[in-house]
């Protein structure tokens, strides 16, 4: 051999033996003296059978002429007598002689061994890591790069190149600045020290779990370091885009999600088990005068106005797996002071140990609860002015009879004796005819005014029941003075209604308590208020005749007369009636006192708007 190829056989890192045509050594490098257990000197091992078994001749000779590309499983003899099995390629190569030799290059050790076996098994790691998709590399105590995998030097950017052994993660760092690997960055800036450090830094922090870093366009590499026991840092790098790209699209899911929730008018809330929030929109947020931030980890109960209105909703245990639906309507005061419909519904989720979560969806149902509200009145309403027109028409057709069959039988009296020519009872006949026909007609106008009368008022206002009842006094002023008595009104506070129809109420009421008075008695009649919880009575109160109370319920319907003799008490029976459909038509109640007397009392109860005492929202909670 020339003085090259001499060195390069000797420095060849994998052990390489000449034998002659019967496997007896002739030449070897270092390698294989490690392997082998030789000295080398060449002399000292020469003319050694290299090869265990018999007819090595035949077995080199074949696999020789297999080609050099083909390695052959081969059973060698250490020098301490023992063997061991490896792969190989069998080069022929004649001495100069022309006698046949073959160069044995040992590629991969397959069993025993001693000095060399470090060399060919690091060659086996080395080829099995280079077919993992991973990047690995092994740094030394000072940060020199001592082995490396094909995927490490790939992924190390566009400085791969300046990927070898002995070469710093720091520099190789750097080469990757230099070739503009981060957009924004260059050498020598405050930014590019920056990114120096942060690398080294998470090379360095072993026990951080990885870092992830952007890798060329569209691409991610998270980064890991762990300790050797020798004090090695053995690096990761594992191509994560695929990752990265479900974790966007999941992400932009999550957004989109989030997105729709926040824009839903109703309020959505999410708590576990330990009533602790884990999640609230906006509209929830808003309500409870927070923002999503500061309610997520707040304990339920904590931010509850009235948590005795949802109650069951946070109560854990109501939840089951056949009914884990739960539904409530409650009633609360709003922002603006009104008060509002909130419709709360949860649902539970089960996990192993039964509810790990609560979904809460709160919407606001007071316009369709106030349209609910308003039908089921105006159905109400319906149905009460139905019963009342049944009655009225009933009445109506009894009443007028009465005055159609006096005027029919007086006129066939009148006709029967002008028949005769008897006309002597005709004056009389035809006062009949006339005080039937004057009664029709006082049923008719009280028909007509009862009938106007509405059930609701479009526009109520506040009015002074001191003005209504001066104005009716007012009316009344020549009843009183024809009954020679008077009307004691006490000072009265305001309600909402109708002054003109509140002040025909206080008309027929008092007009009533002159009218039924005792024979030969002055009347006395007291108009005042009393204020109660929720309302107001207006009364109105004689010393007449009185009603017996078991009329009590009558005396309100249309033509219900308990003094027939018109002759003492005039009247068509409508005036109780009237009245009590105008007090209705201020959502109020009149009743008779049946526990009054001597003579009548009547008690109007108006409502009022009742103020509120506190900012009770009836938050979910």
């Amino acid at each position: 051999m020339d003085d090259f190829a001499a060195a390069l056989y000797q420095n060849l890192p994998f052990p390489v033996v000449i034998v002659d045509a019967q496997g007896r050594l002739v030449s070897h490098n270092d390698a294989a003296a490690r392997t082998f257990g030789w000295s080398r000197d060449d002399g000292a091992a020469a003319g050694v059978a290299v090869l265990a078994g018999e007819a090595a001749a035949a077995r080199l000779a074949r696999q020789a002429a297999g080609g050099r590309e083909n390695t052959h499983a081969l059973c060698f003899r250490h020098d301490n007598g023992t063997t061991f099995d490896a792969t190989a390629h069998v080069i022929a190569m004649p001495d100069a002689d022309g006698r046949p030799s073959y160069a044995i290059l040992l590629r991969s050790l397959l069993s025993g061994g001693s000095h060399g076996e470090q060399i060919l098994l690091g060659q086996r790691i080395a080829a099995a890591l280079d077919t993992m998709p991973e990047g690995f590399a092994i740094f030394d105590e000072t940060e020199h790069l001592v082995m490396f995998n094909r995927s490490y030097k790939e992924r190390c950017g566009p400085a791969r190149d300046a990927v070898r052994v002995g070469v710093t993660l720091e520099s190789i760092t750097r080469a990757n600045i230099r070739a503009g690997m981060f957009p924004g960055i260059r050498e020598g800036t405050p930014e590019a020290e920056a990114m120096v450090r942060a690398r080294l830094e998470s090379h360095r922090n072993t026990g951080s779990g990885g870092t992830v870093f952007e890798f060329g366009k569209d691409r991610w590499i998270r980064g890991e370091s762990h300790v050797a026991e020798t004090g090695d840092i053995v690096a990761l790098r594992v191509d994560v885009t695929e990752l990265k790209r479900t974790e966007a699209a999941l992400e932009m899911k999550r957004r989109e999600y989030l997105s729709l929730l926040q824009i839903l008018p109703d309020m959505i809330l999410r708590f576990d088990r330990d009533l602790t929030i884990r999640f609230a929109n906006d509209k929830y947020a808003h309500f409870v005068g927070s923002t999503t931030d500061g309610l997520i980890g707040r304990y339920l109960p904590d931010i509850a106005c009235a948590p005795e209105h949802t109650a069951a909703l946070m109560d854990i245990e109501n939840y089951t797996r056949a009914a884990p639906v739960k539904t409530v309507e409650i009633c609360i005061e709003g922002h603006d002071g009104q008060m509002m419909w909130m419709l709360w519904t949860a649902v539970a989720i089960f996990d192993k140990e039964g509810v790990c979560e609560v979904v809460c969806v709160g919407r606001d149902i007071t316009e369709a609860k106030r349209q609910q509200q308003q039908v089921e009145a105006q159905t109400k309403e319906l149905r009460r002015k139905n019963e009342a027109l049944d009655q009225f028409t009933a009445t109506v057709s009894h009443d007028l009879k009465a005055p159609l069959r006096h005027l029919s039988m007086f006129a066939e009296m009148i006709s029967e004796d002008l028949h005769r020519g008897d006309i002597a009872e005709l004056p009389t006949y035809a006062d009949h005819v006339r005080k039937s026909a004057a009664r029709m007609r006082r049923i008719i106008d009280s028909l007509l005014e009862f009938s106007q009368i509405a059930y609701r008022i479009s526009a109520p206002k506040p009015v002074s029941l001191s003005d209504v009842v001066r104005d009716a006094l007012a009316l009344l002023e020549s009843h009183v003075q024809e009954a020679g008595g008077r009307v004691e009104a006490a000072p009265m506070p305001d309600v909402m209604g109708d002054p003109e129809l509140l002040k025909r109420l206080a008309q027929n009421l008092i007009g009533n308590a002159l009218k039924y008075r005792r024979p030969g008695a002055a009347p006395v009649v007291r108009v005042y208020c009393r204020e109660r919880p929720g309302g107001i009575d207006f009364v109105v109160e004689d010393d007449g005749i009185g009603i017996d109370p078991q009329h009590a319920g009558r005396i309100f319907e249309v033509f219900q007369r308990l003094h027939r003799d018109e002759a003492v008490y005039q009247g068509t029976g409508v005036g109780l009636a009237l009245a009590r459909r105008i007090v209705e038509s201020h959502n109020g109640v009149i009743t008779l006192d049946t526990q009054y007397g001597p003579g009548a009392r009547f008690v109007v109860t108006f409502p009022q708007p009742v103020k509120s005492k506190g900012n009770d929202r009836g938050r979910l909670g």
